[in-house]
């Protein structure tokens, strides 16, 4: 009886990242409701042991470290989806300055949720750079500067920082995503004809 090796390359793109998408979901959803807080290296480390729910704490879900963090993790399925390399790797930007924030003045080595993203955007730049596009940053930036502002004002997300802190990190956020950008080729992307 012969073996059926299963690849997820043979799939067709949309179904693929449906699977990645639903992957990040779930992991998303274990770290909101079944993983303790604790697991949130950087929050632990800053203000100590809590737990979901407590007051001034974010929701982990709506995080979009957390997200960056699922779909990181999801990304290992297939490596050449170029709906999700793009998503990941505009979290290069905001992942890195809490990397280096992390390492240089807070001597703080173990933030798994923040490094594992960031490390895959290097290899992704290096590595996977053909799978991205300039076309589709205008999307990401306007999908994640969305998303910081409406956790940020209902609360959800980020709202023990001083407003004009976070106006200041969004602004620095948007110009770095923008030169980030060019970096990638703007022309039409062959596979699967996605763009």
């Amino acid at each position: 009886m012969s073996r059926i090796k299963f690849k997820f390359s043979e799939l067709e793109l949309r179904t693929t990242t449906l699977i990645q998408v639903t992957i990040a979901i779930i992991i998303s959803l274990l770290f909101q409701f079944v993983i303790p807080f604790s697991w949130q290296p950087l929050d632990t480390f800053l203000y100590g042991v809590k737990q979901h729910g407590d007051p001034g704490i974010n929701l982990v879900i709506f995080t979009i470290s957390q997200w960056y963090f699922s779909f990181s993790l999801a990304w290992f399925i297939y490596r050449d989806n170029p709906y999700i390399n793009n998503f990941l790797i505009y979290s290069i930007v905001p992942l890195g300055i809490i990397f280096l924030y992390e390492f240089l003045f807070l001597y703080f080595y173990y933030d798994y949720i923040h490094v594992t993203p960031f490390i895959l955007d290097i290899y992704l730049i290096w590595k996977k750079r053909e799978t991205l596009s300039q076309k589709f940053g205008i999307y990401i930036i306007v999908l994640n500067i969305s998303w910081l502002i409406i956790v940020y004002f209902l609360k959800l997300a980020y709202y023990n920082e001083d407003l004009l802190v976070f106006i200041r990190n969004i602004l620095i956020y948007s110009v770095l995503w923008i030169l980030l950008s060019f970096l990638f080729r703007a022309e039409k992307m062959d596979e699967n004809n996605i763009i």
